[in-house]
Formats: structure tokens, C-alpha cells, sequence
């Protein structure tokens, strides 16, 4: 059954490695690699050590190499030199479009986008640390919390939005500390901290960048439309960052709303529900603490919110770069920085994988003026994904480290060493209710 199984998440698998090769993955592409990947951890449990090492080893190459085959076929429309327009893998687009450009001026300037987004990406893991450790869970930050990021970062190539990086972050978190209801109160937290860095940045640098926003009305039609347009977007945009920053600032407030959700689920627990009112309550209870773990460190959260802030505002700056690598001269930075403010958070909401086709589509609508047409601001951002993802992509290689038998160096939770005892080096499993409670036997020892 064990080999039928592994053969059945093999072909599903092959299904999706045809469509990252067809360069048009799509939503089944969504559903073929969570398929392949359940029938796969199903298929291992039946082998011996072995054979699981080795199938482990097969299924992280085969990832590797369809993650990057399908970041490099990723389709663009594009316009050739004379002045056809076709749909070309991104790898064709930037080779076609290269040779109009000085390739020491393509080359200085992806490689300064590659290391501006880099930037971006310690600080956001960065951030997320800061949360673990308000909660009393401290990894070692370089060769644990890192390395997960850029595996999550990774594995994100095949997944929508964030959902790839927070999925991964969060179960690497929860796994090596027991703590589940910590470190997913860290993790939503860590959700709309970050949603307000990219807000504030918005909102920051519309001042610098408001011609967009009346070239976009212009475009479509509604010039006079550009003030409340902007109205608009300080209006959402100002209103969550202020409402979260006043909850950072006050953690307290966070506390008082977790009790009134604690009252209401106690009014709810009633009838046949009530069987399961202990253990809902018990988690709201677990929930509420894990809470009030920020309370009175409002430092901590302000520093995770600046690095939240630096995250998006380098991944903004990152298509100024990526502009003057494909030869606009003339680009100006701050209307880039804020027209990419604004493609970003349409790419996050956006249900494509890894927003593709979306990044490409806000760019050319919010910046092609910018960028000197259409076209060059559709290759700007797709060459800004590659950049994005080229910084990040070798965190497929700390995939492969990741053997069931992998610890981090340390996992301390209110200052004491986790027990790793119940990490099985044969099939990596773990069991969230037995790792709180040898951690806490551990401490009363």
C-alpha cells in the first residue's frame, strides 16, 4: 500500500511539474501539490529508515528543481523589439529584452534589488523572532529562525499569498517548542503587524508619490477622481495602522477583547455544546495568556513593527532598482516606491501563486507611465520577482538539512531547554500534547 501510495503523489506531483513547465500553473496547481504532498507523508510511514531517507532526499530534489523550473517559465506578456506582442516564459523575456540594454547596467542593478530585498528579509524574520520571544520562546536566530524562513520563502513558490512562508515559520515554531498556543497567537500578531508596515509605507509615501495616483484616475478615465481616491487610501490605510499601533501600545485592550470572546463562547456553550464548552473555554483561557504575554513590553512590539515597516518598504524599492536594470533612465523613485506600495498589497491579496500575472498586471496599470509603457513596467515587476525569489531561492538547500533527526541548537521556553526526547529521528512525527507535557514535567524536575 506504501508504494501505491508513494507512486499516486509521484504522478500527482508530475501533474504539477508539467504545469509549472507549461509556465501556467493556476488554481489546480494549488490543490496538486497539498494532494501529492498528504498522499507522500502517508506513503513514508510504510517504509523502513532506509527507504524513508532516501524517498526523503528524491522528494526535496524534485522539489528544488520544479520550484526553480516553475520561478524561471513563469509567462509574461511581452512586447518584442519589433513591437509584436506575445506571451514568453520570464527567462526568454529578460534574454529578448537584454539585448537592448547595457548587460553591466542589467547586471549591477538586479543584483542591487537581489541584495535590497535580502535586506528585507532578515528584518522580517527578524520580527518574527521578536514576537517568539514576547512570548517566551527563543530559537537560536540565524541557523533556526532564518534558515525557516527562507525554507517558507521557498516552498512559497507553489503557494499563494504568504501562505507558503507563514505556514512553514509557524510549524517549525510550534514543533520544536510544543507551545501551539503561543506561538500562533505570535504568528497572528505577526499578520497584522505586517499588514500595517505595508500600510504605513502606503501612507508615508503618497505625499511623494500622489502623480500616480493621477496618472491611474487620468488612465481610466475619472481625472477629478484622484483626491478622493487618495482620501480613500489614507482613509483604510491610516485607519487599520492606527488602530493596530494604539493596540500594540496598549496590549491590554487585546486581553479585555479576548474576555469578551471568552463570555460570549460561555453563553454559546449550552445544550449539546456544552460537552465541548471546557475545551473551547480552555483554549480561549490559553489563548487570553499567551495575549497578555506583550503586556508592559510595547518596545518589543514597536521594534517588531519597524522591522515589519523596513520589510515591505525594501520589497517597494526593490522595482526602482529592477527599472534601471532594464535601462529607464529617467525613473523616478518615489512614485515607484509608491505605486509598488500599492501592486504589493494587491499581490498579497491576490489568490494567484505567488501572485503571478496579478504583479505584472498592477504594475503595468499603476506605472507604466513611469516606466516609459507597458511593456517595461511588466517585465520591471516580474524582474522584481525574480530578484525577490533569486535572493531567497537557495533556502531549498536548508530543505534538504531538515532530516527528521534535525534540532536547533537550542528551543528555550520561559528560559528553560525544550525536551527533545520525543523528536523521533526515525519518522520525524511529533505529538502537540505530549510535547507540553514532558516540557513541563521537565520544568518541575
Amino acid at each position: 500500500m506504501s508504494w501505491l501510495l508513494a507512486l499516486a503523489s509521484a504522478l500527482v506531483f508530475a501533474a504539477l511539474g508539467f504545469k509549472a513547465w507549461t509556465g501556467h500553473i493556476g488554481v489546480l496547481g494549488i490543490a496538486l501539490l497539498p494532494t501529492a504532498a498528504v498522499l507522500y507523508f502517508m506513503a513514508r510511514r510504510g517504509f523502513e529508515k532506509v527507504a524513508r531517507n532516501r524517498a526523503d532526499m528524491v522528494a526535496k530534489v524534485a522539489f528544488t528543481f520544479v520550484g526553480i523550473m516553475a520561478l524561471l517559465r513563469h509567462p509574461i506578456a511581452f512586447e518584442t523589439p519589433e513591437g509584436v506582442k506575445t506571451e514568453l516564459p520570464l527567462y526568454e523575456a529578460i534574454g529578448q529584452y537584454i539585448t537592448e540594454v547595457d548587460p553591466q547596467t542589467f547586471v549591477f542593478f538586479a543584483l542591487v534589488a537581489m541584495a535590497v530585498k535580502f535586506v528585507g528579509v532578515i528584518t522580517s524574520a527578524f520580527a518574527w523572532h521578536l514576537l517568539l520571544v514576547g512570548q517566551g520562546v527563543r530559537f537560536p536566530f540565524w541557523s533556526k529562525i532564518f534558515t525557516a524562513f527562507l525554507i517558507g520563502r521557498f516552498i512559497g513558490t507553489f503557494m499563494p499569498s504568504t501562505i507558503g512562508l507563514d505556514g512553514y515559520t509557524l510549524y517549525e515554531a510550534g514543533r520544536y517548542s510544543g507551545e501551539w498556543t503561543r506561538v500562533i497567537t505570535a504568528k497572528t500578531l505577526e499578520k497584522f503587524i505586517g499588514i500595517t508596515g505595508l500600510f504605513l509605507g502606503m501612507v508615508l509615501t503618497m505625499p511623494f508619490g500622489y502623480s500616480v495616483i493621477v496618472e491611474v484616475t487620468a488612465k481610466l478615465g475619472a481625472p477629478d477622481a484622484a483626491p478622493m481616491l487618495a482620501a480613500g487610501i489614507l482613509l483604510v490605510a491610516g485607519g487599520v495602522s492606527t488602530v493596530v499601533v494604539i493596540g500594540l501600545v496598549w496590549p491590554v485592550l487585546l486581553v479585555a477583547i479576548m474576555g469578551v470572546v471568552k463570555r460570549i463562547l460561555n453563553l454559546l456553550m449550552v445544550g449539546p455544546l456544552a460537552k465541548i464548552s471546557n475545551k473551547v473555554l480552555g483554549l480561549a483561557d490559553d489563548f487570553t495568556r499567551a495575549v497578555g504575554a506583550y503586556h508592559g513590553k510595547v518596545g518589543l512590539l514597536m521594534a517588531t513593527l519597524a522591522a515589519k515597516f523596513v520589510t515591505h518598504f525594501t520589497t517597494f524599492v526593490v522595482y526602482y532598482f529592477t527599472g534601471l536594470a532594464i535601462g529607464v533612465v529617467a525613473l523616478e523613485f518615489w512614485p515607484v516606491v509608491f505605486g509598488s506600495s500599492i501592486q504589493v498589497l494587491a499581490t498579497v491579496l491576490s489568490p494567484t501563486i505567488a501572485g503571478e500575472g496579478a504583479r505584472e498586471a498592477f504594475q503595468a496599470l499603476l506605472l507604466s507611465n513611469q516606466y516609459g509603457g507597458v511593456a517595461q513596467a511588466v517585465l520591471a515587476g516580474a524582474l522584481g520577482f525574480i530578484a525577490a525569489e533569486a535572493a531567497t531561492m537557495w533556502g531549498g538547500l536548508f530543505l534538504w538539512t531538515r532530516t527528521p533527526g534535525w534540532r536547533p541548537k537550542f528551543a528555550h521556553v520561559d528560559g528553560e531547554q525544550v525536551d527533545y526526547a520525543w523528536i523521533s529521528d526515525d519518522d520525524g512525527g511529533f505529538d502537540a500534547e505530549a510535547i507540553q507535557r514532558r516540557t513541563r514535567e521537565a520544568r518541575q524536575n
